[in-house]
């Protein structure tokens, strides 16, 4: 016998075979897509580059979803349910940052235990006065943060992991409002549905908390609904989707899209050891309010921040493999934690913890692959959209 446990199939998961969807490695626990195949006969379409080693559907997805709109399965996220009387006190020291919100409103936070461990970042939005919702990545990560919840929460407060309790399809790309809105009597315009929100409606049928928020960062939904649900759902967005050419999005195109805006990807860009400050996290730590873990940041502002997370963009077409060191005048000073090709800035991307003196956009380094070292460039970020205009307008 074996203890080994099978990875998870979300209710979509022939839907994905059929459109070619390729599973190279369970993530969280889920055979979701990494890529499609039915999107390499499409590479013709873009001006992809020949130096890279990964299928041209990454390249494609993230493209087309740019251009237009993408769907894609992110059921590796999951949410927990905090709900009771003093929710809305506890909420408020649990996370860092500052949660005092009206019902439907988004808050993006992390939280950090009493010894200054960081947990991960969670994405929580308040359905009703008693009633919130904080989703997370599943797997490990949502059962340690919900066994943490339970332990600080107090009796009135119920804390439910429902990693098996929700699916979530994403609808990103500038024609995202093409797609969701003819499917529904909710108001869905950027007006009515503004970014940073969550609304509870029917979406073809189907019961879904909507939030506006984009780990792509492109205008969109996630749709979070019960698997029983999610077929039902796929189908009526998939239909809907054709007369924009919309393109299942795979999540190796997901991440290349998150790393060209600057979103952290827990257990590469941040772990349990680095603070929120390292991590150029500082904008979900509201220091003025009372929260679990306070007193541990306090300490690491006083004592200083010596490293900090830097983005890097390689001079030659040359992509660095994690783990590859990063050298100033010969000094090795970090290493590559996540790299990745930016199909939408044309940039070969490597993200490394740098001495602090080391991270101001356009500083010079030299980055180890393959055994020969390159020039990078230090940049600030995102890459992609600074300005975040996209996603907000």
């Amino acid at each position: 016998m074996t203890n080994e446990i099978t990875p998870r199939r979300t209710p979509v998961y022939n839907e994905h075979q059929e459109l070619g969807g390729v599973v190279t490695e369970p993530l969280c626990g889920w055979e979701l897509p990494q890529y499609y195949e039915l999107n390499e006969d499409r590479s013709d379409e873009y001006d992809l580059p020949d130096h890279l080693e990964e299928s041209s559907a990454v390249g494609v997805e993230t493209l087309a979803t740019r251009e237009r709109v993408g769907i894609s399965d992110v059921t590796v996220l999951a949410p927990i349910a905090i709900t009771g009387p003093s929710a809305p006190d506890f909420v408020q020291r649990a996370f860092t940052n500052d949660m005092d919100i009206d019902v439907g409103q988004v808050r993006y936070t992390l939280m950090i235990d009493d010894e200054g461990e960081n947990m991960g970042d969670l994405v929580v939005t308040r359905l009703d006065d008693e009633r919130y919702f904080a989703s997370t990545l599943g797997g490990e990560v949502i059962d340690e943060q919900t066994a943490w919840l339970r332990a600080n929460a107090p009796d009135d407060v119920s804390i439910t992991n429902l990693d098996d309790g929700y699916t979530n399809l994403s609808i990103w790309g500038p024609n995202a409002d093409d797609v969701v809105p003819p499917l529904t009597d909710a108001d869905m315009s950027r007006d009515g549905f503004p970014y940073y929100t969550s609304k509870q409606i029917d979406v073809a049928g189907v019961p879904a908390v909507a939030i506006r928020i984009s780990y792509v960062g492109e205008f969109g939904w996630e749709l979070w609904t019960r698997p029983g649900h999610q077929a039902q759902l796929w189908e009526a967005l998939w239909a809907e989707g054709q007369d924009q050419d919309m393109i299942p999005l795979g999540l190796d195109a997901l991440l290349r899209m998150g790393l060209e805006k600057g979103y952290r990807l827990p257990g590469y860009d941040m772990g349990p050891e680095n603070t929120p400050f390292e991590a150029n996290l500082d904008f979900t730590v509201a220091m003025d309010t009372e929260f679990i873990g306070k007193e541990s940041l306090e300490r690491a502002l006083d004592d200083g921040i010596d490293q900090r997370l830097a983005c890097m963009t390689m001079d030659d077409d040359v992509l660095p493999a994690i783990g590859e060191s990063v050298f100033v005048d010969g000094d090795a000073i970090g290493e590559v934690n996540r790299n990745g090709y930016g199909y939408s800035v044309g940039e070969n991307i490597a993200m490394a913890y740098l001495p602090d003196e080391y991270t101001d956009s356009g500083t010079t380094v030299s980055v180890e692959a393959g055994g020969e070292r390159y020039s990078a460039t230090v940049r600030d970020e995102p890459l992609f959209d600074p300005g975040g205009d996209r996603m907000r307008e």
